[in-house]
């Protein structure tokens, strides 16, 4: 999205917000979870919808889950879309076609939680941001999101690079849902347990889930496993024992190490991915105008923290890593050495999706999490010809 009114972005949209008094949560999963978490004694919370038929009308986490067919909005009730990115695409259209507009009668869960913030408390609340200190793994996925595979050599941060990308981070964010350190695989990054520690330790009630992710291959070992179950922080372990069966014991020695340290963990199994494909879209014909409009379309709502800088999509900061997607235009990061209080609104309006230019270089390249792009490809499907 191309900044028009920098700072007044959301003046429209938290007044439709304030005048809702309560709202349906269209989602009832792990972001469903963490809006309750936040907005319980906030906000009234009428229940849960879900396409999962299974759901409706169970009680989940205090609440009652309908379907969307059972759900007639009043003028002052609204709904937040609590599901990630890709996962909100189907929803958006079954909201638009019962006649309901966004930002109007309903809202996405990170726009939400920001606009409310910053205009209600003058306080920055992020939804989640990406922290990558290294792109190391052991895996060579055909369509890793990190293209490693397009890499000349991995990447990796120094410890004091990192410190001072917290440091300057928290300076300017008062509070953020979800804080994710990410990879690469992060249990093979030497500093990935001090990082946790560090950040728990001097951040943590600022933070209300910090949470990393493995591969779920690598054992790591128990001077690291005590020290981050001294955390209060969550791992994904991602199930890919169909795509690299010879790391099926390794999974299984991991959730037992796990639960030894009473590790919180959550095993992540997906039915496939979606494919960027950089090495085979080109939108270089496309006008100003239409790069604009492509990236709106976009459902990727990630941002990465490098550099004393956020970068408006974590996957293009990926691909400038990796070498393949050139360098990247200052409109696409926020200088964070620059903030001031008097930006808040300015900084939450980046979080959410504005730049100058209104889209990345690497949109040229990327097919996106948009509508259009449906080719789904296999999970962690193996590469065997590249050389790392």
């Amino acid at each position: 999205m191309r900044w028009i009114n920098r700072g007044h972005e959301y003046d429209q949209a938290y007044e439709r917000m304030a005048e809702k008094k309560s709202f349906y949560l269209f989602g009832a999963g792990d972001y469903g979870r963490q809006f309750i978490e936040i907005f319980s004694s906030e906000i009234q919370i009428k229940g849960y919808i879900d396409n999962d038929s299974s759901k409706q009308g169970q009680i989940i986490n205090g609440m009652r889950c309908y379907s969307l067919e059972e759900v007639t909005l009043n003028n002052d009730e609204g709904i937040i879309i609590t599901m990630s990115q890709y996962a909100r695409v189907m929803p958006t259209e079954q909201l638009r076609q019962r006649g309901y507009i966004r930002n109007e009668h309903f809202f996405d869960i990170e726009e939400f939680v920001s606009v409310y913030h910053v205009y209600k408390y003058d306080k920055v609340y992020f939804s989640a941001i990406s922290f990558l200190p290294s792109t190391v793994c052991n895996l060579k996925c055909r369509h890793c999101l990190n293209f490693n595979p397009f890499a000349e050599k991995f990447y990796v941060r120094e410890w004091g690079e990192l410190v001072r990308d917290l440091d300057l981070f928290f300076s300017c964010v008062d509070h953020i849902m979800l804080f994710h350190v990410s990879g690469g695989e992060p249990m093979l990054y030497k500093h990935t347990a001090d990082l946790i520690e560090y950040i728990d330790k001097k951040y943590g009630d600022r933070i209300d889930t910090l949470r990393t992710v493995t591969n779920g291959t690598i054992i790591p070992g128990d001077e690291v496993l005590k020290k981050i179950s001294e955390c209060n922080v969550e791992i994904v372990v991602d199930d890919y024992r169909e795509a690299v069966p010879c790391y099926k014991e390794n999974f299984d020695k991991l959730i037992c190490k796990l639960e030894e340290y009473h590790i919180k963990y959550y095993v992540n199994k997906v039915d496939n991915w979606i494919d960027l494909a950089p090495e085979r879209t080109d939108n270089s014909r496309m006008t100003e105008a239409q790069m604009e409009a492509y990236r709106s379309s976009c459902n990727q709502s990630w941002q990465e923290l490098r550099d004393g800088k956020l970068y408006s999509c974590n996957y293009a900061a990926y691909a400038t890593v990796a070498g393949i997607a050139g360098e990247q235009d200052l409109e696409e990061a926020y200088e964070l050495t620059q903030f001031g209080p008097e930006k808040k609104k300015e900084l939450v309006e980046f979080r959410l999706g504005y730049t100058t230019k209104g889209y990345t270089n690497f949109c040229r390249k990327c097919r996106g999490f948009t509508p259009g792009n449906a080719e789904k490809v296999e999970v962690a499907s193996q590469q065997k010809d590249i050389e790392y």
